[in-house]
């Protein structure tokens, strides 16, 4: 009964009030740490979960480390799940093993939230578990565990504006903003950045180097213009010593290169809804371009001599006027990673595939009650 009033009195906002030493009212206390710490008692031998089931269909072949979004509305976990989802975790199939986990966002009985499951494959299934219920049992969320997949920066772009530090949950590459025109938006996962094709950039370190591998990917979407939009640019403006990135170069196509040795892709952005964009680069100078999941026609492509050099890094521009004029990003982009490996075609379709429908990704099961 204590519980059921608990929760109807956060429903309402309120929060009990407890009295000091002398009798009087704390005011402190009838605040958000009292609601927690009566919260607390109140859930404790409530820990439920729920299984996950990943949908075999949705996997293309075993991918380790894989940091799966989940997107769910769940008023099971709303009814006994913290304010703050501060008691929500994730366990293996064994349901002790925790997960890394980033919780992203809890608001509206909406769970989001990027997971590291450690073997992600079709058969058998894969199974975790979502838990909640148990303050005391949920470990603290670890961002740099669940995108430890030879990951050097991953930008959510949820930052709320106007900001100066741009997050990356690696740790290791955080950028620096400086924007005065652009905007926060609602992107394909929770939020992201609409820049409007001015001198806006967020700068961070470059991690590549020389002819070094990488994947870059990033959500897009790219309304019709008639000038660069430049998504990302590292290294120096010296042949072959820059890696940059374009959602509209010429004749409204997409393109990529090393600074004046480049591939202006057959892949058309203008006007389109939400892309997902991966560009491939093995070691021996072949490119591959994917778009949502699937490698584009002409790919892959050989660009050889590559030597990236330098420590700069930016986001949505590139160095007016080495690179040209009018660089400036015009459009909107979300999720945008740096890995410094050679994705597969299998994990990439993967990722595809769970970020742009998780509800089509994986089921999730009936309540249960937690061990």
């Amino acid at each position: 009964m204590r519980h059921a009033l608990l929760v109807g009195l956060a429903a309402c906002g309120f929060a009990p009030q407890a009295a000091s030493s002398d009798g009087k009212v704390d005011a402190r206390s009838g605040s958000a740490d009292a609601h927690v710490a009566d919260a607390t008692d109140a859930m404790a031998g409530n820990a439920r979960r729920k299984p996950i089931t990943f949908s075999a269909a949705a996997i293309s072949g075993t991918q380790t480390d894989f940091p799966v979004w989940i997107d769910l509305t769940d008023p099971d976990i709303a009814a006994r799940a913290q304010p703050n989802g501060a008691d929500i975790y994730f366990t293996a199939a064994d349901g002790t093993t925790r997960l890394d986990h980033q919780l992203a966002g809890w608001a509206n009985n909406r769970l989001t939230a990027w997971v590291r499951v450690p073997t992600l494959k079709p058969s058998p299934a894969t199974v975790i578990y979502v838990n909640y219920g148990d303050p005391g049992a949920a470990p603290a969320q670890n961002p740099a565990g669940v995108f430890r997949a030879s990951f050097a920066a991953v930008w959510h772009l949820d930052d709320a504006l106007p900001t100066t530090t741009i997050a990356d949950a690696t740790g290791s590459h955080p950028g620096t903003a400086t924007l005065t025109t652009t905007t926060h938006t609602t992107a394909k996962l929770g939020g992201g950045l609409t820049f409007a094709a001015s001198a806006d950039t967020i700068t961070f370190t470059n991690p590549l180097t020389g002819a070094n591998p990488h994947t870059i990917s990033v959500w897009v979407r790219q309304p019709a213009v008639t000038h660069v939009s430049a998504i990302l640019v590292v290294g120096t403006g010296t042949q072959n010593q820059a890696r940059w990135l374009y959602s509209h170069y010429t004749g409204s196509t997409m393109a990529v290169g090393f600074y004046s040795n480049d591939w202006v892709a057959n892949s058309n952005l203008d006007g389109a809804s939400w892309v997902l964009l991966h560009w491939v680069l093995e070691p021996n100078g072949k490119n591959h371009l994917y778009r949502d999941g699937q490698e584009i026609a002409g790919s892959p492509t050989t660009l050889n001599n590559i030597a990236t050099m330098g420590t700069t890094g930016i986001i949505g521009h590139a160095p007016e006027p080495t690179y040209g004029t009018n660089t400036g990003l015009e459009g909107s982009i979300d999720e945008l990673r740096i890995a410094t490996v050679v994705r597969s075609p299998g994990w990439i379709a993967t990722e595809y595939a769970n970020q742009n429908a998780p509800s089509s990704f994986y089921t999730v099961g009936a309540e249960e009650p937690a061990p």
